[in-house]
């Protein structure tokens, strides 16, 4: 900085006329770095207030999905689809859908139907020296014969299905196993026509064999078994019932900003199976 002074002593000293020049070419430089300081100054205020907004409109999806979780745990969303919003979340609406599931793993299941109830779905699993002995029933509740089309086991994690495994009075067939065990492996069985009969009263199993390490909760398997008849439709057992769960936030633009989907499996607890955001 002293150099900078004694430089222009000088020349203000030995060069008399030539200040003002000076002075206005180093105005003219100072002006000509405000501008772009500003500008990047704005620009950089602008950014971070856009990520504020997407921090903020995150956090309001998210009160969306918790909200229609404990609204499912609270038995408010019997009827689906069940829709609903939420309004100043963050200063943001937030629109709500908790719908039905129709497809796991690719596998379409299709609906329930009004007498669901008429068939009953239960499992046991034992372990014994890394073999897992898993048993689906079915039971028909009903007041007459009960065909089933498909059955549909989603795994926990580390568990292999075991060829060869299957038996009991359903079908002997092997099922198309899904995925893999590191990700979570689904069984799919696709009973052939005129389909497997179960009639009024009896209860009929499944049997088959998984892999795995000693400490998995094979008995958390989610069970689906869908009958031909449309009136009863697709069954889950007691510990399954699958939800996916959509949180929109809106802001007082009506612009969409962030979209939240959940999809979670409600037994004795809630369990997230997969969550996906998208913002705009």
């Amino acid at each position: 900085m002293e150099t900078v002074k004694r430089y222009l002593s000088r020349i203000f000293k030995d060069e008399a006329g030539q200040a003002l020049p000076i002075v206005l070419a180093m105005l003219t430089l100072g002006s000509l770095m405000i501008v772009p300081t500003l500008d990047y100054t704005a620009t950089n205020t602008k950014i971070v207030k856009m990520y504020e907004k997407k921090f903020e409109s995150y956090y309001a999806a998210e009160a969306g999905i918790e909200d229609a979780l404990w609204r499912i745990n609270a038995g408010q969303a019997e009827t689906l689809p069940y829709n609903y919003e939420l309004t100043d979340i963050n200063g943001m609406m937030v629109d709500i859908s908790i719908e039905e599931v129709t497809e796991i793993a690719g596998v379409e299941i299709g609906e329930e139907g009004v007498h669901e109830g008429w068939l009953k779905i239960s499992k046991t699993a034992t372990y014994d020296d890394g073999i897992y002995n898993f048993v689906l029933s079915i039971k028909n509740n009903g007041g007459g014969n009960m065909k089933i089309e498909k059955l549909l086991i989603d795994c926990p994690t580390n568990l292999a299905y075991i060829e060869g495994s299957t038996s009991g009075n359903i079908t002997f067939d092997e099922p198309v196993v899904i995925g893999t065990a590191d990700m979570g492996i689904t069984l799919h069985w696709d009973l052939p026509s005129p389909f497997f009969n179960i009639g009024p009263g009896a209860t009929e199993n499944q049997a088959f064999q998984f892999a795995g390490p000693p400490d998995i909760d094979a008995v958390a398997a989610h069970s689906v078994v869908k009958a031909s008849r449309e009136d009863v439709g697709t069954v889950w057992d007691a510990d399954s019932k699958p939800y996916s769960i959509t949180a929109q936030v809106t802001d007082n633009e009506d612009k969409i900003i962030t979209i939240i989907t959940a999809g979670i499996w409600k037994g004795a607890n809630i369990e997230i199976s997969c969550w996906q955001v998208n913002q705009q």
